[in-house]
């Protein structure tokens, strides 16, 4: 085994070579929506005020929310960041609502510099589902990725992919979307992710068949806003009432999601009021909880995700902070499980092993 010293020093430097999806430590936090604001905490920072810290893994920006609006185009909203309802000096590109946030694009790419993930999330609670498959998914690969397109909201930074929060029933087929934007990323010169961000119940009303049809490189599962899955009832009977991780996870092993690889993220609200408050839980019981299913489930989990950063870092202990320091105990990555980041010694009796995709 190689000495402590040598480890940190090897775990330091793959920290600044960036994201690795195989690890089973990564953090996923949504920005955009402020909603600690609601809660009487500070406005959320610009993007970039964020990505010094080596806490978060994951940033992903919400939300595109109307997929056809004025023009054609699709709409964006990061509340207090870049809206031109609010804000007469944001510029709108002509004959849409679709704003040019120049300020972001400087922010995702010093992000993606420090080895952040960019993702734009598409959809949200409120979102309008109305456009298709193919005229869209061509859109979203001139508008933020390596297309081409005089409207380009984030100039020329580059997103890493697109994230599906969709809490409604879609008049857009969005198996052909996820379709044709993987089929658009292989033309790339880039890595690029396709995510999407299930409610707990097994399986997804609206995302469910997404994820069967369709390769998905993540799962943010929302265990929280849904009653008898959400995280508080993490360690309650199983059903009725029951944090249902396990659910996902054997759907995962029995080879149920088009992607046999796709890794399964635990979704947590970061703040008593960022969702439902029954949803919460502290964050000492999420540390614990995610300890337990990393070191239960070493294949399909690939992390815990946020909802939001305005919670995360308006809250005291710092929610993501805390969360990743529980992570890093476990910590993993490739496809063996070889232990990078811990101190601990894996344990060959938890590991399922996984076909290569």
């Amino acid at each position: 085994m190689l000495p402590t010293v040598i480890l940190a020093m090897l775990c330091a430097t793959l920290g600044v070579l960036g994201f690795d999806i195989s690890c089973n430590s990564n953090l996923a936090v949504y920005w955009g929506q402020n909603s600690g604001a609601s809660g009487s905490l500070p406005y959320q920072k610009p993007l970039g005020a964020y990505c010094d810290d080596s806490n978060v893994d994951i940033i992903l920006l919400s939300f595109l929310y109307i997929l056809k609006g004025a023009g054609g185009y699709p709409v964006l909203n990061f509340a207090n960041v870049c809206d031109y309802t609010t804000n007469s000096s944001v510029p709108v590109f002509p004959g849409t609502q679709l704003m040019h946030c120049s300020d972001m694009g400087r922010d995702i790419k010093y992000c993606q510099s420090k080895g952040k993930v960019i993702l734009l999330s598409i959809g949200g609670a409120t979102a309008q589902l109305n456009s298709d498959a193919a005229t869209f998914s061509q859109q979203v690969w001139d508008l933020f990725m390596e297309g081409s397109s005089p409207y380009r909201p984030f100039d020329d930074a580059i997103i890493d992919g697109v994230d599906l929060d969709f809490e409604q029933t879609s008049q857009m087929n969005i198996i052909q979307f996820a379709n044709n934007m993987n089929q658009l990323f292989k033309s790339g010169t880039r890595k690029y992710y396709l995510t999407a961000a299930p409610q707990c119940p097994y399986p997804d009303a609206n995302l469910g068949n997404l994820l069967a049809q369709a390769h998905v490189d993540m799962a943010f599962i929302q265990f929280y806003n849904s009653g008898w899955c959400d995280n508080s009832k993490y360690g309650l009977p199983r059903w009725p009432q029951s944090m249902n991780y396990y659910m996902w996870e054997a759907a995962w092993r029995n080879n149920s999601f088009a992607n046999p690889n796709m890794k399964l993220y635990v979704g947590a609200t970061a703040g008593q009021n960022a969702g439902n408050p029954s949803s919460y839980v502290s964050p000492d019981f999420f540390a614990s909880e995610l300890q337990e299913l990393q070191g239960n489930y070493t294949d399909s989990f690939g992390g815990a995700m946020l909802w939001d950063m305005s919670w995360a870092y308006g809250s005291t202990p710092n929610y993501a902070a805390n969360a990743k320091q529980a992570l890093m105990r476990g910590s993993k990555c490739g496809a063996t499980q070889g232990n990078c980041c811990s101190s601990k010694v894996p344990n060959p009796s938890l590991s399922r092993r996984r076909r290569s995709s």
